[in-house]
């Protein structure tokens, strides 16, 4: 079944870096590999870095992708880069959240930052440093105009005071990008704390956590800190737009984390349904928990096609993503966490014990995955971004202002030219043309030969025209109505992700991708949130459960897209590594 309508894995160029990194840190199953879901288990028993899970991923060259082709890296196109992440996140999120508050960091010197800026930053990245982005403070939370560090100008430059807290890479990062309010208005400033020295920054504690225990999520106190003039990223006084800016990268590809938790998460369940014996049969056999396997990979492909959109729009469309990243970082690690949750529900009980299945490596997947949603923005924060770039576009819609080819736009796995950051700045609005949605008429009307998925899809229509005049009659208005609009403008967007992929996509990518019971199932799963009773297609969760079989069978990430995993370790099942562990000296 895995091999009908199936393309060659090689012609998938996006997919290249992720499958050399799959190849180079081995499978995650495996107890003795650096990144291996036992030594996770361990470290975040003890609270501590994952130190071998982080050398490995620099013998991997996972850092390399955090820098630009043009500045001597190897982050090509933000689609290749989201399977990097998405591969490190199968193994320890404390690793590619580490790296994400890196790349937070350094995303600004990409797009705004001058030569001397950019050649020193790369310098650091590409030698293994660590950076951070000083945004975050304890008395401002998600409001940046609330930022009370100051950027004083003196003769030759400024002088930073203030406290930065909750921000990733706080204790170890050898540079920062710090938002400070200066004159005219706040600023972005490269600090580099070598160049600096001690005396001017005191580094704060790392931030006890429930999840993510081995990723420093800490802070510092800059006391006095002397910078040059040459320290200031872009104009003077843009600091916030730079910040809105630099967002609308990392809110996309925090996705990725989400999508390799959950590809693990599945992998785990999946595995142990097929081990477990109940009433003389293996627990798959099950039509509840069979169920539950498909409506998790259902959530896991809808926020595939949401997360693969986005990540391709920051490279041929990132005028739109003062929108679409937002409703993407709303969809993609909420699906995540309630298809992780879907197999907690299969492991029943196992998913709650420290030991046994996957060596107790569900529980801490379930705790790290739940603070994705949380990171760059909540979901009320994004919610409200929505709301307010649909409110301002509705002022402007006009009809025909679609720019973006949707071939384009969801050719996933098609390479596209290598854009240096710096030349296609990000911009405030999404411009009032969505092209993801508007031209969800054409989908559905393509649908029309398939009854069942021509009425799915006509719900997303009806949702859709009912938001935008509910959107018109509310205004800027911050009510509840209003949050449930944007709540509701994500699932459609989502929606129509899933109906583009497969009317653009699904001849070339084969597979798994050309099966129609993904789309039933995923349709189905997104107009049951918009709150509209469906039956599930029951044939169509089989079929879903047994591509699953064949995936992993397969050594195949649990994606529409063909992706080569590492070799399956088979030493021991999943069910039974933790007496591999305990053999293990």
């Amino acid at each position: 079944m895995t091999g009908t309508g199936a393309p060659s894995l090689s012609m998938f160029a996006t997919s290249a870096a992720a499958e050399e990194l799959e190849r180079a840190l081995g499978c995650p199953f495996d107890p003795g590999t650096g990144m291996s879901l036992a030594a996770g288990v361990r470290a975040d028993d003890l609270e501590a870095e994952p130190t071998a899970a982080y050398e490995a991923a620099w013998a991997a060259g996972l850092h390399e992708h955090l820098v630009p082709v043009a500045e001597g890296g190897r982050l090509g196109s933000f689609e290749s880069l989201l399977a990097v992440v998405r591969a490190a996140s199968r193994r320890e999120l404390a690793v590619s959240v580490g790296f994400g508050s890196t790349l937070l960091a350094t995303t600004p010197v990409w797009i705004w930052g001058d030569d001397a800026q950019r050649r020193r930053v790369a310098e650091l990245a590409l030698g293994r440093a660590w950076g951070t982005a000083g945004i975050s403070e304890e008395a401002a939370g998600s409001d940046l105009l609330a930022t009370a560090t100051r950027a004083a100008p003196t003769g030759d430059g400024f002088v930073l005071n203030g406290k930065k807290w909750l921000v990733g890479n706080g204790g170890r990062s050898s540079f920062a990008t710090v938002l400070a309010a200066s004159d005219p208005s706040f600023g972005l400033f490269l600090v580099d704390f070598e160049a600096v020295g001690g005396d001017g920054v005191r580094r704060l504690p790392k931030v006890p956590t429930h999840g993510l225990r081995g990723h420093d999520l800490s802070g510092f106190v800059l006391s006095d800190c002397r910078v040059g003039a040459d320290a200031v990223i872009g104009r003077p006084g843009r600091g916030i737009e730079m910040v809105t800016g630099m967002l609308q990268f990392t809110r996309t590809l925090v996705g990725g984390s989400s999508l390799g938790a959950a590809d693990t998460a599945l992998r785990i369940a999946l595995r142990h349904a097929r081990e477990r014996m109940l009433y003389g049969e293996p627990a798959l056999a099950l039509a509840p928990v069979r169920s539950l396997l498909a409506r998790g990979f259902a959530d896991l492909l809808i926020a595939e096609c949401t997360a693969l959109a986005a990540a391709r729009a920051l490279d041929v469309a990132r005028q739109r993503m003062a929108l679409w990243s937002a409703v993407a970082k709303y969809v993609v690690p909420a699906l995540c966490v309630d298809a992780v949750n879907a197999c907690g529900e299969v492991l029943s009980a196992r998913a709650y014990l420290r030991e046994g299945v996957a060596d107790g490596a569900f529980q801490k997947l379930v705790r790290d995955v739940a603070i994705t949603p949380v990171f760059e923005g909540t979901q009320l924060v994004q919610l409200d971004t929505v709301r307010a770039q649909l409110v301002s576009g509705e002022r402007r819609r006009a009809a025909g202002r679609a720019e973006v080819p949707l071939p384009l736009l969801f050719g996933f796995g098609e390479p596209v030219t290598p854009v240096a950051p710096r030349d296609q700045r990000p911009s405030l609005t999404y411009g009032a043309a969505d092209e993801v949605v508007d031209l969800l008429d054409e989908a559905v009307a393509a649908l029309e030969d398939d009854q069942e998925l021509a009425a799915l899809g006509h719900t997303l229509l009806k949702v859709r025209d009912e938001t935008r005049e509910t959107l018109r009659g509310l205004g800027t208005a911050r009510t509840g109505e209003a949050y449930e609009a944007a709540r509701r403008h994500c699932l459609v967007h989502a929606g129509a992700c899933c109906l583009h992929t497969w009317l653009w996509r699904r001849e070339a990518l084969g597979g798994l991708a050309a099966d129609r019971a993904w789309l039933s199932a995923a349709l189905r799963r997104v107009v049951e949130r918009l709150g509209f009773p469906v039956g599930p297609d029951r044939e169509a969760e089989d079929r879903l459960v047994r591509r699953l079989e064949d995936l992993d069978d397969g050594d195949r990430a649990f994606s529409l897209v063909p992706l080569r995993l590492a070799p399956q370790y088979r030493g021991s099942a999943p069910g039974r590594i933790e007496a591999t562990m305990r053999s293990t000296p």
